[in-house]
């Protein structure tokens, strides 16, 4: 018997789909799939025709020509909402390039499709995220009259203060998902009732990992850390800490994993604090790659700040997966990771400019690393209770449907 909620007619919006580094987003269609809950996709800019066999409407982007057409015809069909678009676009800066294409790009997307919509009868349109695909399904809300949702993350309403048009989507939206308390509480500053935001956490593709928690190498530390080169992830940090250990005769090694604009200005930085020898950036790499080095591991270190722009990490996907793994998992307590545990209890929340107190924790654990056992195999119970892709994904369903 197929479940009633199974015919309700959705569709999930995305920039671009599959995108590699998205990887919580396809747990989460996974998820509702083995739920029997199978919302049509789309992605608005560029992406694949299919993905695990379930076709991918890719927009095409010569149909952006067709704005001749449907600009005038909207302005004839909607001149209330038309003006009052414009009027606001007009009265509030946009606050990056990017956001400006990404703007006009979801605005235009509705224009030419939201006829389309309206002809396939859809009761509610997901935007997974709050910019581009958010601003596509508002504007066809607003055009067509159907109902809008939206997940609404870190990155979505912290940077520059959020998205040029946060306000108005958020204003309209049936409710807006997000996965981490930090973001919450950002919500309801900007004047969202509490009861229209949905928390629901990311999830981990499978179950955690056990594995022996004495040492991965009997002469030295064995450090991670996974993230892209960017401000926000607090890099710097994490290399004035690896100084300080080194300073302290503790014998270790730090690979860094991730690509980003920074890569050149933090090996000069490596290159002065003398770490040449300890510090390995190993660029990017797949999941499958990742999840081998968890395991080579002992210690994970997340150093994330607030940066110069505002943004800042909800929970980090590479924080629940390393507790996952058996990883002793010391965060900074910026924003939203400590919320992917207890801290000293299955992890470690510390201000990423007290150095002495990563050290210190560091070099205990190096002496006498049998007293974290506890707090490693908590950290395993934590990710079932929390991060678990099928529990999160009936949490996610039942907000959908509802």
């Amino acid at each position: 018997m197929i479940p009633h909620y199974a015919l309700k007619k959705v569709a999930f919006f995305y920039a671009t789909f599959p995108r590699p580094t998205e990887t919580f987003v396809r747990r989460e269609l996974r998820a509702l799939g083995e739920l029997n809950f199978f919302p049509d996709i789309y992605s608005i800019w560029h992406g694949k025709n299919t993905w695990e066999s379930r076709k991918i409407n890719v927009f095409k982007l010569k149909r952006l020509s067709l704005l001749f057409y449907w600009i005038p015809y909207w302005f004839l069909r909607k001149p209330k909402e038309s003006r009052e678009l414009l009027t606001y676009l007009w009265s509030h800066p946009c606050h990056s390039f990017q956001n400006w294409c990404e703007t006009f790009l979801g605005l235009g997307y509705a224009l030419v499709e939201a006829n389309n919509f309206k002809k396939k009868r859809y009761e509610l349109i997901h935007a997974v995220w709050a910019t581009l695909p958010a601003t596509a399904a508002f504007t066809i809300g607003k055009l067509v009259s159907i109902n809008f949702s939206m997940g609404a993350h870190a990155y979505d309403v912290f940077r520059h203060g959020g998205d040029w048009l946060l306000e108005q989507k958020l204003k309209n939206a049936t409710f807006v998902r997000t996965s981490s308390y930090s973001t919450a509480r950002r919500l309801y500053q900007l004047g969202i009732k509490p009861t229209q935001v949905k928390l629901v956490k990311r999830s981990l593709s499978d179950r955690p990992k056990r594995r022996n928690f004495s040492l991965v190498d009997q002469q030295r530390l064995k450090l991670l850390s996974v993230g892209r080169l960017v401000e926000k992830k607090g890099y710097f940090h994490t290399l004035k800490i690896a100084a300080l250990l080194k300073d302290s005769n503790i014998p270790f090694s730090l690979k860094i994993i991730g690509g980003g604009p920074l890569l050149s200005e933090l090996q000069i930085e490596q290159e002065r604090l003398g770490l040449i020898e300890e510090v390995s950036f190993l660029g990017s790499l797949g999941h499958q790659d990742v999840k081998k080095l968890y395991l080579q591991h002992d210690v994970f270190l997340f150093s994330g700040i607030v940066d110069s722009l505002g943004d800042r990490d909800g929970i980090p996907n590479v924080v629940p997966e390393a507790l996952s793994a058996g990883m002793l998992v010391l965060a900074s307590n910026r924003a939203g990771a400590p919320e992917a545990f207890s801290d000293g209890e299955s992890g470690f929340s510390l201000n990423p400019e007290n150095y002495q107190s990563w050290t210190g924790l560091l070099s205990n654990f190096w002496r006498n690393p049998s007293e974290y056992d506890s707090i490693r195999k908590k950290a395993e119970v934590t990710v079932r209770e929390n991060f678990d892709s099928i529990q999160n994904g009936r949490s996610l369903l039942e907000v959908l449907i509802n």
